[in-house]
């Protein structure tokens, strides 16, 4: 199927030239009506599987289809033989095949990709890619047909690139998008090239037709020639040039005047018209000699500018009879282009250095280019790592040597990705994750691009994590309480070795897989085996006590704690928890229950009663059997204002001062005083107790013990009484009134008053104890006691000396007339008769008297001075009283 040619006169030159570009996209595309079906059927085979067959051939057939389509609509253009003011509706038509086809190409992508394994996924990366690549060239004259087609299959293959979880899928699809941009690009210069040298092309072939048409037409053709050119004859002389030749190189001259002008002339104007970039040592005749001798190789293409800023390209042709052609064309626009095309790799080198990771392209174990953020990485200076060996990149030999299988997975499009250190140039380690891919599948050494992204931080804190889970692997492993794990069907899956050992006496591995159902103790199984199925039921337990079976058949006492073991996805595949060993926390509890127990039985013997004063609460709560104490029943807790109102009022000031100072002083608190119950009864306390501090060290507590004294102060109160009293008569005793003498002479020296001393000795006593015993003379010593009471004052003493003698004291004594009053009470109460054991008795008496200070200074010396006075009473009848000092 040949192109046709458009010849038709009328056609205006831009006609021609659309006429002349949809022409050669037909031409070209021929190729494409054959590569299609067989690159697809390639493909079929390539991703051939059972569950894709059936969408498989019915993708070939829509591509044969569309091929088809394709060839009757090509065959239709070379028939009808179009005007060239048809030619774009002709690419019209050429275009919607070419969207056709990108459809066609699309549909793999979208339906077969996600589904396939990365070999096919590459393939199919690969075989859109290079018909992507290959309609840049097929469609290079034509920018709707090549947009038309490319603009699905890249929709496709970013979209499933991007859409993929993976971020090495992720990245490709954003170098796709990259991709795509470039190539649009690139396609646009290379498409204003073609077009502008498709422009020339017609131009020079319409040149070469009315030259080949007629000799006498060269002059006009060659003046119609858009660029410079000119004829130069075997002579080295011009024959003909164009105005554009003579307006360059004509040095003022047009083309006519340059006629028959030698080529030295004409090079020594270039030397004025050309910028010269590196003028040659001889300067300007070397540089024409230069110039005269590369004319002598015809066939030699050289670029240049002009003063004007324009770019030539020249050449010469030589001639058949030895002359020679110079034709020079302005390509200003493709130098244009090719300047927006490094503008392009400029860019792009931009976006490479913007990457958040570094990326080095390696040619042959060679770092050829890299970026910025890589150098930086690396503590390398900018553009100091283009150029060196990757051997740089890896601290040790052994690692360079390992990195060479890298290119092995590269292979045949695969993909390596890893993580290892790097060697920064002041010799540290940098931990990197990297991504490397071969530019050529087929020879990955030869060009391969690999991405290092920083992963140091977080291989630190993976390392610290594996420090933590071997350090809690170790505490659990080794720790003394038991770390256990079921499945569902409650067989152990995990015990700690070291726990087991204590508690069971006996290797985990025994354990494990057995059910847990077998340890627990008869009586006790079936409780266990319910709280167990509460726990794989969702509940948690904690602190349930139970006995379970050692390996010697003893029993071991455990506190379990379990929850619910679940999955990712939340349900419960078992249970797990800790166990401890409470074995010896059971006999000590049970010692301490024997303990208290014996200590309550002797709290009971003893008659105590606990109590516990909180401060705070303003509480006192009591123990067994208070009620004697505090009207309060048994454990019953009383306001320790109201038990304070109980304390007897004489004692309540010195019950509060020795509770506040054990407060203040945080010590041990004892005291013994009375309460009123609520009956009316005064009860004796005994109290011991101890302030107990909170977390902060203030006392807030009080513990202790109070016991009933009462009927102990009654006996001490008989025992002090009969101490200082006579057992027969209840008076006063000899070491009583000596006391009470002593007492009435220190307060008589210091008021200045006098104080008596009274010896009363009965007369004929000895009578009564002789007839009648002494129980009679025990009986008339009471009655005497009795009526010698109510002859002296309550502020008087009257003592018992012994025997059958009694002593008077009588303080603040105003005269000495006012003892012979009381003597002379004292004898005429003893005049009544004594009766005992039916008989009837008279009794007298004599009395000494003895008066401070007059008679003596002292106790003592009051009492020999009144027994001298009482004697000389004797002796003078008795029944009658005598003073010491008369």
């Amino acid at each position: 199927m040949n192109a046709p040619t458009f010849r038709l006169p009328s056609a205006t030159g831009q006609d021609r030239l659309q006429a002349a570009r949809v022409a050669t996209l037909y031409s070209v595309a021929r190729s494409v009506y054959v590569a299609s079906p067989l690159v697809a059927a390639i493909m079929l085979l390539l991703l051939w599987a059972p569950p894709a067959r059936g969408v498989l051939l019915a993708w070939f057939a829509a591509v044969l289809a569309v091929t088809l389509s394709r060839v009757a609509l090509h065959r239709s253009y070379l028939r009808a033989a179009a005007r060239p003011e048809q030619a774009l509706a002709w690419e019209r038509r050429f275009a919607l095949g070419a969207l056709a086809a990108g459809a066609v190409w699309s549909y793999p992508l979208l339906v077969l990709f996600a589904e396939s394994d990365p070999p096919r996924q590459l393939a199919l990366l690969f075989v859109a890619s290079g018909s992507l690549i290959g309609a840049g060239g097929v469609y290079a004259a034509s920018a709707l047909t090549f947009y038309a087609f490319c603009s699905l299959p890249l929709a496709a293959m970013a979209g499933q690139l991007l859409a993929q979880p993976d971020r090495t899928y992720q990245l490709l699809g954003g170098v796709v998008l990259l991709f795509a941009v470039v190539m649009v690009r690139v396609f646009r210069d290379i498409q204003r090239s073609i077009v502008g040298a498709m422009h020339a092309r017609i131009d020079q072939e319409g040149l070469l037709g009315r030259v080949a048409e007629s000799e006498t037409r060269l002059r006009d053709a060659i003046e119609g020639f858009p660029e410079g050119i000119a004829v130069f004859d075997e002579h080295d002389r011009l024959a003909v040039c164009n105005d554009e030749y003579a307006r360059v190189y004509g040095a003022g001259r047009d083309a006519e005047q340059l006629v028959g002008a030698p080529y030295r002339s004409i090079a020594e104007a270039a030397y004025e018209a050309e910028i010269v970039a590196a003028p040659p040592a001889g300067g300007r005749e070397a540089w024409i000699a230069e110039r005269l001798e590369r004319r002598k190789r015809p066939a030699a293409v050289r670029q240049y500018q002009t003063r004007d800023g324009r770019w030539k390209q020249g050449h010469f042709v030589g001639t058949r009879r030895g002359g020679s052609v110079s034709v020079f064309i302005d390509i200003s626009d493709s130098k244009q282009a090719q300047a927006a095309y490094h503008q392009l790799l400029a860019e792009e080198d931009l976006v490479l250095q913007a990457l958040p990771v570094g990326v080095a392209f390696i040619e042959n174990r060679v770092i050829v280019r890299c970026n910025a953020r890589l150098e930086r990485m690396l503590g390398y200076a900018p553009g100091e790592l283009a150029g060196r060996s990757a051997r740089v990149f890896y601290p040790t030999d052994e690692a360079w040597r390992g990195a060479g299988r890298m290119y092995e997975e590269l292979r045949n499009g695969g993909v390596f990705e890893g993580d290892g250190p790097l060697a920064r140039k002041d010799g540290a380690r940098l931990w990197c994750r990297a991504l490397a891919r071969a530019v050529n599948p087929d020879a990955p050494l030869e060009a391969a691009f690999v991405v290092f992204s920083d992963i140091s931080e977080r291989h630190l804190a993976e390392r610290a994590l594996r420090r933590s889970e071997a350090l809690y692997r170790s505490l659990v492993e080794t720790s003394n309480d038991l770390v256990w794990s079921t499945d569902a069907e409650g067989r152990w899956s995990y015990l700690n070795p070291a726990a087991v050992r204590r508690i069971y006496g006996c290797k985990a591995s025994d354990l494990l897989g057995q059910p847990l159902h077998d340890l627990p103790a008869p009586e006790l199984r079936e409780r266990d085996m319910a709280v167990f199925g509460r726990v794989l039921s969702g509940d948690a337990v904690f602190r349930h006590e139970t006995r379970h079976q050692r390996s010697d058949g003893s029993m071991v006492d455990l506190s379990f704690n379990a929850v619910p073991l679940r999955d990712a996805r939340g349900e419960i595949v078992g249970a797990t928890g800790t166990a401890r060993d409470i074995s010896e926390e059971r006999a000590a509890a049970a010692a301490l229950h024997e303990t208290v127990e014996k200590l309550r039985l002797a709290v009971d013997a003893a008659e105590l009663v606990y109590w516990e004063w909180d401060r705070d609460a303003d509480r006192l709560y009591w123990g067994r059997d208070p009620v004697r104490l505090a009207d309060a029943a048994d454990g019953q807790a009383t306001r320790w204002a109201d038990y304070r109102e109980m304390v007897h009022p004489e004692d309540r000031e010195r019950y509060l001062a020795v509770v506040a100072s054990a407060w203040d002083q945080s010590g041990p608190c004892s005291n013994e005083y009375r309460v009123i119950t609520r009956d009316g009864r005064v009860v004796w306390i005994s109290s011991h107790a101890k302030t107990l501090p909170d977390a902060s060290g203030r006392p807030r507590r009080m513990i202790g013990v109070s016991q009933d004294i009462t009927e102990r102060k009654r006996r001490e109160e008989q025992e002090r009484f009969l101490a200082y009293h006579d057992s027969l008569t209840g008076l006063p005793n000899r070491r009583l009134l000596d006391d009470r003498l002593r007492q009435a002479v220190n307060l008589a020296q210091r008021r200045d008053t006098r104080v008596a001393v009274m010896l009363i000795d009965l007369d004929d006593f000895k009578r009564v104890n002789d007839q009648l015993g002494h129980r009679a003379g025990d009986a008339v010593l009471r009655e005497v006691a009795h009526r010698l009471v109510g002859c002296v004052r309550k502020a008087d003493t009257l003592a018992r000396q012994g025997g059958d003698e009694f002593v008077v004291v009588i303080p603040d004594l105003a005269q000495e007339a006012d003892c012979q009053v009381v003597a002379e009470k004292i004898l005429r109460a003893l005049e009544p008769v004594f009766r005992a054991d039916g008989s009837e008795f008279r009794i007298g008496a004599s009395i000494g008297i003895s008066v401070f200070p007059g008679d003596a200074g002292d106790g003592d010396a009051l009492l020999r001075n009144a027994d001298a006075a009482m004697y000389r009473a004797k002796q003078v009848g008795r029944n009658n009283y005598r003073f010491y000092s008369r």
